[in-house]
């Protein structure tokens, strides 16, 4: 006699409604990790440029400012910015990278339940 081990991809047939909704939500969670980390990659862009006092004239920091404003609006003037050995801190944008990450955090925790 021959002893068969089942894993757990043999349960999930390819047509199964159980293994379409895990492929759907695995694929919107790689969606959803990729357009935080490009909000992420976006708001650190502008933190390192408030920090540099990149001159707000110039095209590169205009364009950066206007694509994260919107996410960045909601937290302005939550908390005061400082400065950290002369160089400027724009706290509220910090404040607004971690509201994000707990937002992100939330939303893939969601979706396990999903599964």
């Amino acid at each position: 006699m021959t002893s068969t081990v089942y894993t757990r991809a043999d349960s999930l047939s390819v047509a199964s409604p159980r293994r379409r909704r895990v492929l759907v939500v695995a694929r919107i969670a790689r969606i959803l990790d990729y357009v935080f980390g490009l909000l992420y990659a976006l708001l650190l862009v502008r933190l390192v440029l408030d920090f540099l006092s990149a001159r707000p004239s110039a095209g590169f920091v205009q364009i950066v400012r206007g694509v994260t404003d919107p996410f960045y609006a909601p937290f302005k003037g939550i908390v005061g910015t400082g400065s950290i050995e002369g160089a400027p801190v724009v706290w509220p944008l910090v404040v607004a990278i971690v509201g994000y990450m707990l937002l992100h955090a939330g939303i893939r925790g969601a979706l396990r339940l999903v599964r």
